[in-house]
């Protein structure tokens, strides 16, 4: 069968005051491969790279890439199955728009949809926008056999599990899909649909730039269920790894057909079990690759000890994500984060004499917090600041489809699943939050500004205090446009946008 697949546009903030940026979709790159696997003619339009230099405005928020009627026009005629992946639910406004417009131009065409956001919100998605069906959770084995169904021609939909669909108007939602054990069994992403190069030439990816690019995706899922994270309903607390060898075959398979030498991990929970991670570590040794490699989303603490950081630091890799997520035990309970602050103080101190780059993933503003819940925040980052951590990734709470805590909000009836509620993440990265995005109960959004920036402060302040060098160092990177923190990343864009609004201005 001919299916083409579409990789989105991403709604951007022109106004965040926090650094992001799209990357390599490296979910939609592994359905084409296994479509491919099948024996389909699979071909990707990828709306990012198509024009990855215009830039359009959207009403408060802009994006990059092709317009949606620019989509519609490159939609292969010949295709039957047209598949749209949607991973953040901030951009559904946007890809509903796109899906209208592909199935008012190509009514007969079978409309697919996949991802984070399909999973959190499926029959609101179904009922907002003309999806055919809808593949929940862990997409791979399940797209195979809706694909091999609509190719005979007569089947039965409520057979396969794992689907979504509307049939006469009712919503129906098949048995879950168990998991896929066998990972090293996948065929590796489909990068060659894409254009790997110019997402890293244009900036696009994950963690820091380090030179030619590649994600990769060693673990699947995460054991734990923090209230706040869709992974259970996704992932369904399950974690499972590649073997190392397997993982290192496919570094080393990019390193020689795209010259990559940086590699940033797009696991929920990379390091999980530490012989694992040693295994991994060792064969890269073994096979001696000279690569840079990241943990950039985060990972756990309880494994990370001097002997790990050492080996993290010989092969390459450069910095290090950790998650406590609040100062407060109080609240790291009430979300479900299993994390004592002694083994986050052991693992930032290890991975700081080992000379990697740390960095600490906060939020305030959950629901529950208080201002005492903060307060603990604030000394947290302080104590982080003296041990040595170069970075604090800070947000504001914001309701994940899918996640306990959303459907706990969305029961009490304090919100629904309106474009508003959707769109509070990237609305969130504004330099001061505003009342319509402030989902706690006990603070209000001004507060919750005031002391996101004190524990910036209190960081910044404590780290340069103790290590005034790193200052000096960070102007010499922001100088030289060379990327070690996320704090580099933040004042390197920031640089960035000033020179062109001086280019722009002179013209």
């Amino acid at each position: 069968m001919r299916i083409q697949l579409i990789h989105p546009p991403i709604y951007m903030n022109p106004r965040a005051v926090q650094a992001t940026r799209p990357s390599l979709p490296i979910g939609l790159a592994y359905i084409a491969a296994v479509l491919r696997r099948e024996g389909h003619e699979v071909s990707v339009l990828d709306a990012v790279m198509e024009k990855p230099d215009q830039v359009t405005e959207d009403g408060r928020l802009c994006y990059f890439g092709l317009r949606p009627e620019e989509i519609v026009e490159r939609i292969d005629p010949e295709a039957r199955v047209v598949g749209i992946s949607v991973l953040f639910s901030f951009t559904w406004p946007l890809a509903r728009r796109i899906i209208q417009s592909i199935k008012e131009r190509f009514p007969s065409k079978i409309i697919i949809g996949g991802g984070e956001h399909f999973t959190g919100l499926p029959e609101e998605s179904l009922r907002q926008a003309p999806l055919d069906y809808l593949v929940l959770g862990e997409g791979e084995t399940t797209v195979c056999e809706l694909i091999r169904a609509l190719e005979s021609g007569t089947f039965n939909p409520e057979s396969i599990p794992g689907l979504a669909f509307l049939r006469e108007g009712e919503y129906v939602q098949t048995t879950t899909r168990p998991r896929i054990m066998e990972v090293d069994s996948l065929p590796w992403p489909a990068w060659d649909l894409f254009d790997p190069p110019a997402y890293y030439q244009h900036g696009h990816i994950m963690g820091i730039n380090a030179g030619p690019t590649m994600p990769i995706l060693a673990t699947r899922g995460c054991p734990y269920a923090c209230t706040f994270c869709s992974n259970p309903m996704m992932w369904k607390r399950r974690w499972c790894a590649r073997t190392p060898q397997n993982v290192v075959d496919e570094i080393a398979h990019y390193q020689k057909q795209y010259g990559a030498t940086n590699f940033p991990f797009h696991d929920l929970t990379a390091v999980l079990r530490k012989d694992w991670i040693v295994s991994f570590c060792q064969e890269l040794l073994r096979r001696n690759l000279h690569i840079t490699w990241q943990l950039p989303v985060g990972t756990r603490s309880e494994v990370i000890d001097r002997e790990v950081t050492d080996l993290l630091h010989r092969t390459g890799c450069g910095s290090i994500a950790l998650a406590p997520e609040s100062g407060s035990m109080r609240t790291r309970k009430l979300i479900g984060k299993r994390m004592m602050n002694a083994t986050l103080m052991r693992a930032v101190r290890a991975a700081v004499r080992s000379g990697l780059s740390v960095t600490n993933f906060f939020v305030v503003g959950f629901p529950h917090d208080t201002a005492s819940d903060l307060w603990k925040s604030v000394v947290l980052a302080i104590r982080l600041g003296i041990a040595g951590a170069h970075d604090i990734a800070l947000s504001i709470y914001f309701p994940i489809p899918g996640s306990e805590l959303y459907k706990k909000l969305a029961a009490e009836g304090r919100i629904s699943p309106t474009d508003d509620v959707l769109l509070a993440p990237i609305f969130s990265m504004d330099a001061t939050l505003h009342e319509e995005n402030n989902f706690c109960e006990h603070l209000s959004a001004r507060t919750i500004t005031r002391m996101k920036y004190l524990i910036l402060l209190m960081f910044y302040l404590s780290q340069f205090l103790v290590r005034p060098w790193r200052m000096v160092q960070i102007l010499r990177r922001t100088w030289r446009g060379a990327e070690f923190t996320r704090l580099d990343i933040f004042l390197i864009a920031r640089k960035k946008r000033m020179l062109e609004t001086r280019k722009g201005t002179s013209k």
